[in-house]
């Protein structure tokens, strides 16, 4: 498994306040043209070639889908999505199952 180091900062004094930390896209290691279609099908999130900290994970899980199970990037996307509403769904029960 290859083992890849981010610098990371911000650029924008109202995205720091945000808590986001942004992440070039060159430094991930990772072929410019895949980055920007994975930005096109809605998997990350690219602005001005910066990517959140928080989505470099959604790119390793995407590329895992499409080459453990064989699933495009199309369907990446949608599978990553649907996981994160579950996952949502799932802390959401979770505090509620606490509170009552």
């Amino acid at each position: 498994m290859k083992k890849y180091q981010v610098e990371i900062y911000c650029f924008d004094a109202e995205i720091c306040e945000e808590e986001y930390r942004w992440v070039e896209l060159h430094r991930l290691g990772l072929p410019r043209d895949l980055l920007l279609k994975m930005g096109d099908l809605g998997i990350i999130d690219i602005r001005q070639h910066y990517i959140r900290t928080d989505q470099v994970g959604r790119i390793y899980k995407a590329l895992r889908l499409q080459r453990a199970l064989g699933v495009n990037l199309m369907g990446a996307s949608v599978i990553l999505d649907l996981l994160e509403q579950m996952e949502d769904l799932q802390e959401e029960l979770d505090q509620l199952k606490k509170k009552g």
